[in-house]
């Protein structure tokens, strides 16, 4: 989802190409893209190539760049309709028209510029006019068919905000192959962001019947038997929560509502503490269920976009693009954010796994190996912002082991009425510069021939890779009164502490009611 940027959360993909985006929200398009931006200020001449997204579903191309004022943009721009026919020129398009707006540098790939215009947007104008007050957001979301209802699997590469953070996520499923062995993912863009799909497969691992196979937070496989629930577990204010952890039955950990009303204020983390049972080996494994609350998009949207005003596309755009900056940048997230796993040793607590922010919307299963004292029990502490994770289940296993996963490429794609999208099936084949764009409420369905093997001696994950773009609202081009955006550093995340505990109850109904419709 469009929240905080992870540098180092997986193997990240460092892309020299760059892409042009997308000219209509009704087609894909293989794209390589480098995103640039806008110069802060109230009246702020942008110099590179611009999109405006407009609220009947066209959008503006300002091939050689926009004034933005307070009230509208200025400069010789081409509008271009749904169906993506000739642009008319245009001179002048009042702000109030304008639902998100993009920056980019064009720079076509000529072996993989081909538009894939099958697909019709599933977005209305209205659906368009609700981008301006949009809050929801995540990178592709993928769903399966359950009895005729969609079921929500995962969330792919949420945090790779920028073609310099484009990575390599892994979640494990619960879909399984039909009779005929096909698995077949809906992947839908349900945000006001632009999604650039680089490759998209399955992970096949064949285990025993008392295995449990996640992947660990390098994506890896892990396969971990003989699973049980820790000895103890207690928060930081010392309630005992482990009745909450002890199945995945939708009871969930969060921070303690005392903790939470003075978070920000001093103390910016909650602490787990965590009693192993003994084990045979000298390694253990933490098997974890969970999510992040929404704490993280408050950070994007109110403490790091917002108080910038139309420099946060420049942020977005150049400023990620500095690969000094990211690193700094990279460097705080990974400090401050995540799950931070320690282990007691000799009375001194030792850092010794970190588990990346896996975004708000979809459960993820995660394996963490940890080092232990054989035969004896051990203590682990998890270290995380407070309130920024919902925690289903926590478990423990003693035996484990790295299996080999089967790669299964995608079979067949198809469009939201059954058409063949050809072309599709190379893009997502393997990681490379050609793209598959989606704009919001785009959708297709992934086609996997994963076979009829045994389920219950078969675990599938999927391996999603890629990045998106945010569109910046109107209402957040415009720099907030006594505010400055926060730099790469712990101030950021007491800000979004104290932001969180105004919004918390409120910002999830909100957050949903704003996803975009594919249907």
């Amino acid at each position: 989802m469009p929240l905080l940027i992870l540098l180092f959360s997986r193997p990240l993909r460092w892309c020299s190409a760059a892409a042009i985006a997308l000219l209509t929200a009704a087609c894909f398009q293989i794209v390589s893209t480098q995103v640039q931006a806008i110069k802060p200020g109230s009246v702020v001449l942008v110099q590179t190539p611009v999109k405006a997204h407009l609220a009947d579903g066209s959008t503006v191309v300002y091939e050689h760049g926009v004034l933005v004022r307070p009230d509208s943009l200025i400069g010789a721009g081409f509008r271009y309709n749904l169906a993506l026919t000739e642009g008319t020129p245009v001179a002048a398009i009042p702000i109030a028209a304008v639902v998100g707006m993009e920056s980019f540098t064009r720079r076509t790939n000529a072996a993989g510029s081909v538009a894939l215009s099958l697909l019709a947007t599933a977005v209305s104008v209205v659906g368009l006019t609700a981008l301006a007050v949009a809050i929801f957001g995540s990178c592709p979301t993928f769903y399966s068919d359950s009895a005729g209802v969609a079921r929500l699997e995962a969330e792919g590469f949420s945090y790779s905000i920028a073609p310099l953070f484009e990575a390599r996520d892994v979640d494990r499923l619960r879909a399984m192959p039909d009779s005929a062995g096909i698995v077949r993912l809906e992947v839908r863009n349900e945000a006001a962001e632009t999604h650039f799909l680089n490759q998209l497969e399955l992970l096949d691992v064949e285990r025993e019947p008392d295995e449990f196979v996640v992947p660990d937070p390098t994506g890896g496989p892990l396969a971990v038997a003989g699973l049980r629930a820790p000895l103890s577990v207690s928060d930081g204010v010392g309630r005992n929560v482990a009745p909450l952890l002890a199945a995945a039955d939708g009871l969930l950990f969060a921070s303690d509502p005392k903790l939470v009303a003075v978070a920000g204020s001093g103390r910016l983390h909650d602490t787990l503490f965590v009693t192993l049972p003994p084990v045979a080996t000298d390694s253990a494994a933490l098997v974890l269920r969970l999510r992040n609350s929404l704490l993280t998009t408050v950070l994007l949207y109110d403490v790091m976009l917002r108080p910038q005003g139309a420099g946060a596309i420049d942020w977005l755009g150049a400023g990620l693009a500095d690969l000094g900056s990211a690193i700094d940048l990279g460097r705080w997230y990974q400090r401050d954010m995540g799950l931070h796993i320690q282990v007691e040793t000799g009375g001194r607590w030792r850092e010794t796994g970190w588990v990346r922010d896996v975004g708000p919307i979809a459960f993820e299963d995660i394996g963490v190996v940890v080092p232990v004292t054989r035969g004896v029990s051990t203590k682990v502490r998890l270290v995380f912002p407070i309130d920024g994770w919902r925690i289903d289940r926590l478990q423990v296993g003693g035996t484990m082991r790295r299996p080999v996963a089967r790669r299964v490429p995608m079979l067949a794609a198809h469009g939201p009425k059954g058409e063949t999208l050809e072309a599709a099936i190379g893009l997502l084949r393997d990681p490379d510069e050609r793209y598959l764009e989606t704009g919001p409420g785009q959708s297709f369905t992934a086609a996997f021939a994963v076979g009829t093997g045994s389920p219950d001696r078969h675990t599938l994950m999927l391996v999603s890779q890629g990045y998106y773009t945010e569109w910046l609202r109107p209402s957040w081009l415009q720099p907030q009164a006594n505010q400055s955006p926060a730099g790469p550093d712990s101030t950021s995340l007491a800000k979004a502490l104290g932001r969180w505990r105004t919004v918390r109850d409120s910002f999830e109904s909100r957050f949903v009611a704003t996803k975009f419709p594919v249907r």
